[in-house]
């Protein structure tokens, strides 16, 4: 059509080489085949992920059907940092710098969608496929010096227009795990995350398949969850399946009690040692803390404030017992999307390239 455009070169890999299809050293023209991975130079703007290219010399009529790209389930909102560790460890800091660098992403990554907050114009939203893809864009922005805060993710929700039902996107979970997990795998799924069993097979290798479909936000915090029940054995694949009738509230558990704290400075090993018999640490003596930070989960629903910063009373007076060698447990780490997975409704993530 009048609207076509040509390419400058295609070029197509060899082992760890890029050969232009127009020559190679020996004379001959290079030929890619089906399979192969081609990388186009002088590409035109108006080129888009399902676009058809086929040759001037030889164009075909019809274009290629593409199948649509899985829509996003999920949205976060990015904002410039007002915590406090604002200003201290990031190098690209203001809400303007932030959203450009999320509307450049997705010139790269076609599966995010980034706009504007219609409720907060500091505020970016970002929609995407699940924790996992947030977390390697937050991991990214935060190699790269930006600092900012994460809000809590917030599952994509509709109303149907011919009914008025609420609706929400569900998805089809496979897992390959050893057949003595298959049970845990089960229960982990279907209880209060509301997943349905679809279909269940044994192999001779000792490996069974599983089949559910969940809402997706049943699936929020479930990768790390499913690691330490199965210790690791678990393969876990989901997809998107369609938009279903809202599936009512999830069961009560997923949402943890919390250890707060309640002053700033630095952890104390006297101060954690108390503190660990109440919960699980996130954090280790000597590690920076500030009022209103979870340092922990607590053992019991409900959050609780402890003071992490406590030292020990010092005093002149002499005692016959030594005081006892204090030990505590290392602290339970998360990577960004675990964060993502595991924070409530009322908490954000702080993140600075030297911490999150």
């Amino acid at each position: 059509n009048d609207n076509s455009t040509n390419v400058v070169e295609i070029f197509v890999n060899r082992g760890v080489d890029r050969v232009p299809l127009s020559s190679t050293s020996d004379g001959s023209n290079a030929v890619a085949k089906a399979g192969d991975i081609v990388t186009l130079a002088g590409v035109p703007d108006t080129i888009q992920v399902g676009d058809t290219l086929t040759s001037s010399e030889n164009p075909i009529n019809q274009p290629l059907e593409t199948p649509p790209l899985n829509p996003p389930t999920l949205s976060v909102d990015f904002g410039a940092n007002n915590g406090p560790l604002a200003g201290k460890e990031g190098s690209i800091v203001t809400a303007s710098r932030i959203r450009s660098r999320l509307f450049d992403e997705t010139d790269n990554n076609v599966t995010l969608t980034v706009s504007k907050s219609e409720s907060d114009s500091d505020k970016t939203v970002v929609f995407g496929r699940g924790e996992l893809q947030i977390g390697i864009l937050v991991e990214q922005m935060r190699r790269e010096g930006y600092e900012f805060i994460v809000s809590p993710p917030r599952i994509m929700t509709f109303i149907c227009k011919e009914s008025g039902d609420k609706l929400e996107p569900f998805e089809e979970v496979t897992i390959d795990v050893d057949s003595i997990y298959s049970g845990t795998c089960v229960n982990a799924l279907t209880g209060i995350r509301k997943g349905v069993l679809m279909s269940m097979s044994d192999s001779d290798d000792g490996k069974s398949r599983l089949v559910f479909e969940i809402p997706s936000r049943g699936l929020l915090g479930f990768g790390s969850e499913i690691a330490t029940l199965t210790k690791g054995s678990a393969i876990v694949n989901h997809c998107f399946v369609e938009n279903r009738k809202y599936a009512g509230l999830l069961g009560d558990g997923l949402d943890k009690g919390k250890l707060v704290s309640n002053d700033s400075g630095k952890a104390t090993l006297y101060a954690l040692s108390s503190i660990a018999e109440r919960g699980t640490l996130f954090v280790a003596p000597g590690d920076v803390v500030y009022p209103g930070m979870v340092i922990g989960e607590s053992s019991r629903p409900g959050d609780l404030e402890v003071n992490p910063v406590r030292a020990k009373a010092t005093s002149n007076v002499r005692t016959v017992n030594k005081d006892a060698k204090l030990f505590i447990p290392p602290p339970k780490l998360f990577s960004v999307e675990e964060y993502i997975g595991y924070m409530s409704e009322d908490e954000i993530i702080e993140v600075t390239p030297e911490s999150v």
